[in-house]
């Protein structure tokens, strides 16, 4: 027996609908937007902020001595960024998950990755709107260990379950505690992962139209059944 008109017509847009891209529950763990980055100074020569590349070929944004690039912190690659200042104004790094937040779920919510050498101190500070920002984690490093590297992380989670914030989407990172000296200086970020993350992206049109033009084609499916 052959499929009528209407259940064809709505099987064939459910399909479609279901097959088209939808956003996901964890579409964009990583922070994937620089906010505002201002590097450290220090007094020693030799001394400075800068993206180190270890990834092997796998990042293509810029390097060196004094160059800040937002790719080498928005993936983990093994590119990372020294925020500079271990002996002096310590650097600081904006970040922004700009699809969606970090939520309060069980154990750690968020996690921070040091691909480089030394495992270097920072500050940890949170904000769901970018302006009123408190203080979530702080790690004072550890300079006896300098093993760092992308195939075994330096890795440090936060849990944001003390805090009064169930779910934020800036983050603030501030060169603190020990830090090694040397390019590149300071704290060496290389990506901020959520663990516990929502997404704020709504279904593209095509895919509420396709949704849509399939309930249609229900209802009209179920009124000629009855």
């Amino acid at each position: 027996m052959s499929m009528s008109a209407p259940k064809a017509f709505f099987s064939l847009g459910f399909a479609i609908a279901l097959w088209l891209p939808a956003p996901a529950l964890h579409a964009l763990p990583f922070a994937d937007t620089v906010v505002s980055f201002t590097p450290g100074d220090s007094s020693f020569p030799g001394s400075i902020y800068g993206v180190e590349d270890d990834s092997g070929g796998i990042y293509t944004g810029l390097s060196g001595e004094g160059v800040f690039d937002a790719r080498a912190v928005t993936a983990l690659d093994g590119a990372v960024l020294g925020l500079g200042g271990s002996a002096g104004t310590p650097g600081s790094i904006t970040l922004h998950f700009s699809r969606g937040e970090v939520v309060d779920g069980p154990g750690a919510d968020l996690r921070l990755y040091d691909t480089f050498s030394f495992r270097d101190g920072f500050n940890l500070e949170i904000s769901a709107d970018g302006t009123h920002f408190m203080n979530a984690f702080f790690s004072a490093g550890d300079l006896s260990y300098f093993e760092c590297s992308l195939q075994q992380p330096c890795t440090d989670d936060v849990d944001i379950a003390a805090l009064q914030l169930d779910a934020f989407s800036y983050l603030r990172i501030t060169a603190a505690g020990n830090i090694a000296q040397g390019f590149p200086e300071a704290y060496t970020l290389d990506a901020v992962e959520a663990l516990h993350y929502r997404s704020s992206t709504v279904p593209e049109p095509g895919t509420l139209a396709l949704l849509g033009l399939a309930a249609v084609g229900l209802a009209f499916a179920r009124r000629r059944k009855d």
